[in-house]
């Protein structure tokens, strides 16, 4: 068993799956019912959209080890809940953004191109 704080990426390192896997599952309709809920979350969760993306491709016919990697990414959100898009209801709000784009890849300065900003709204 996975422990939860160990799980830092929302899909395993080098993960790669295919439509024929070893073990069907007998019922798909708890993998379609993760995956509805994983696509629900996209709105504050954008860091797992590849993830969702990725294991709704076997919504059609889903393995034992899809629905396992579908349990990877809950097990990932489940340990990274602090982070993802906050909306309040308050009228007055801030957006902050940070980018690093292209991290110390310019071979003069070998400084990254960064960006930081606020907007008061």
């Amino acid at each position: 068993m996975v422990d939860v704080a160990s799980v830092q990426m929302p899909l395993p390192y080098k993960l790669k799956l295919n439509p024929l896997m070893e073990k069907p599952l007998s019922d798909p309709t708890l993998y379609r019912q993760l995956i509805g809920k994983l696509n629900f979350l996209l709105h504050t969760r954008p860091d797992t959209a590849f993830a969702v993306q990725y294991l709704s491709q076997f919504n059609q016919t889903p393995y034992q080890t899809h629905f396992d990697v579908a349990l990877h990414v809950l097990k990932y959100l489940k340990g990274t809940v602090s982070q993802g898009i906050f909306f309040n209801n308050k009228p007055v709000y801030n957006i902050e953004a940070y980018c690093d784009s292209d991290w110390a890849s310019c071979p003069f300065t070998h400084r990254s191109r960064r960006s930081h900003f606020v907007v008061s709204c």
